[in-house]
């Protein structure tokens, strides 16, 4: 025989028992091996809301209208077996239900010729909640649909407890069980307002069900009462719980607080006490300060032995105001020696020599000829401009400052001392004004200024160009209660202080400070030898 006839013939002999085997093997397997069928199981769209210790039901149906009554109907957790619920042949099947629906499940069968069917579970528990599976069976064929189960639970009545602590006040409990999911409890007063609170939540083993306890204290001695009210996520219901509080604790809560406030009032007036003094020492300081200062400056002028300045003595003059000229936010006092500014605008007629914008006022006196020196004291005011201007000077609107057009003035603002001049002049005297000498002499056509606290100048503008009457000029910028006083006596000039002015080196400036100045050049008094050395001038 040959080797090909040979192989054949054991194939034959092998090929029919391994056939057998293979077919014996599908007859074994289940008879119901799944496939899909060709209808569709269905469940509601949306989770089912069901409540602690009441029914509920599952509800599963196929698309088309036809009758389920003999096919398997299957309701399941995570696993098909065991089941909740199976409905096999028109029966009940609790060989295959878990063991926590038993006794508590019911098939409700009445539209099972239309498609429909659904499991009743009774009692329902916080357990029950979570996913769910129906699938119905036709020989081989399924389909099954899934299916969302939330439980609530309203919890018991809440209860309130409280607890009087006399160093923090009134703890009240707000306690409450049979809750599912998580509640929230909130606190209010008797007047509505939330209040702070802490809680705890525990859950039981047994039941799966939630227990609250808030607590709140409460040092507010006009709270008349408590409302406690706790709430289920999925629920609008509320339970809620109420309790006044006892009239004693108003008694402890002032008691408390004046423990409280007692040493935080003395501690403050302790602080204003050692203002006022602080404030008094500094006061009396600055006064003793100057008080130095004047018997400095009178022992300076009886040691030089020098006469003061006679041809000064005779133009010293205290200028008045013009209340014509004030603005409507100025008050001037009662011999227009002083002009403070007010809060608010005064109700003054209006007149074409007032001032309608700016705080300003005008001198009643016109200088056309003569020299002219008067002193003005500013204090500690934080905002001023003091000098001349010419009597035709507009005084509606904002006034431009500067000799262009017609004013010829210095300026103190935001803690810099300023020459109007285009462009301004930066001016650094050695200490603070707190009083300037004004010299006007119209016959040379310059205006000087002194600083009185320290004898010296301060600036000159000289060449001055006028073509009608000059008159003083005060502007108040700042609403802060110091005034401008014109002095009723001016203050002597250092002796020997001469008023013939020298020509000055025109200053020059930075293209990125200031336009290079090209007005007429400046000039500033001459100083006599004593002055030279206290104050020297380039």
């Amino acid at each position: 025989m040959s080797l090909a006839a040979m192989a054949k013939t054991h194939f034959q002999d092998t090929f029919l028992p391994h056939c057998l085997i293979v077919l014996i093997f599908l007859q074994l397997l289940p008879s119901n091996i799944c496939r899909k069928a060709d209808f569709t199981v269905f469940g509601p769209n949306d989770p089912i809301l069901a409540i602690v210790g009441e029914d509920t039901e599952l509800l599963c149906h196929v698309n088309l209208n036809i009758s389920i009554e003999n096919m398997e109907l299957r309701w399941y957790r995570d696993q098909p077996s065991p089941a909740v619920y199976v409905y096999k042949k028109g029966n009940d099947t609790h060989e295959e239900q878990m063991e926590e629906y038993r006794a508590r499940t019911t098939f409700v069968g009445d539209d099972v010729a239309k498609g429909k069917a659904a499991v009743r579970i009774h009692n329902v528990t916080a357990l029950d909640n979570g996913t769910y599976h129906c699938c119905f069976r036709d020989g081989k064929a399924f389909s099954e649909a899934t299916l969302w189960l939330k439980v609530a639970g309203l919890g018991a009545e809440p209860r309130i407890r409280l607890r009087d602590d006399t160093d923090k006040g009134i703890q009240a409990e707000c306690t409450s069980a049979g809750w599912y999911p998580e509640p929230q409890a909130v606190w209010t007063d008797s007047r509505g307002n939330t209040l702070p609170s802490e809680g705890r939540i525990s859950a039981s083993a047994s039941s799966g069900l939630f227990a609250v306890a808030s607590n709140v204290t409460v040092r507010d001695s006009a709270v008349e009462g408590l409302r406690c009210s706790i709430s289920n996520p999925l629920l609008p219901e509320r339970k809620v719980a109420e309790i006044q509080l006892p009239d004693s604790f108003s008694r402890k809560s002032q008691s408390t607080v004046w423990k409280i406030v007692l040493p935080l009032m003395l501690i403050a007036l302790g602080l204003v006490i050692t203002g006022v003094i602080c404030v008094f020492w500094k006061r009396q300081k600055e006064k003793n300060r100057r008080l130095l200062e004047d018997e400095s400056k009178l022992s300076r002028l009886q040691a030089s032995h020098q006469p003061p300045n006679e041809q000064l003595q005779e133009e010293l003059m205290t200028p008045s105001l013009d209340p014509d000229s004030a603005n409507s936010t100025l008050m001037l006092s009662e011999d227009r020696k002083s002009v403070r500014r007010l809060l608010f605008e005064q109700d003054l007629p209006d007149s074409p020599e007032r001032f309608d914008k700016d705080p300003c006022v005008l001198g009643w006196e016109r200088f056309t000829s003569g020299k002219h020196y008067w002193e003005v004291e500013v204090g500690n005011r934080q905002a001023w401009t003091l000098g001349v201007c010419l009597e035709s000077l507009g005084r509606k609107g904002r006034i431009p400052k500067s000799p262009e057009h017609g004013v010829w003035a210095l300026e103190f603002y935001k803690k810099k001392y300023r020459a109007l001049t285009y462009p301004r002049k930066l001016l650094h005297p050695s200490v603070p004004l707190h009083r300037v000498g004004i010299f006007l002499d119209c016959d040379a056509r310059n205006i000087t200024f002194y600083n009185m606290t320290k004898e010296s100048h301060i600036y000159t503008f000289s060449g001055i160009l006028f073509s009608g009457p000059l008159r003083p000029l005060f502007c108040l910028w700042t609403h802060d209660s110091h005034p401008l006083t014109i002095c009723q006596s001016g203050s002597e000039l250092s002796p020997g202080l001469s008023v013939t002015p020298i020509r000055e080196t025109p200053a020059s400036f930075s293209r990125d400070r200031d336009l290079l100045q090209t007005g007429p050049l400046f000039f500033s008094p001459q100083y006599t030898p004593e002055l030279w050395e206290k104050h020297p001038f380039s």
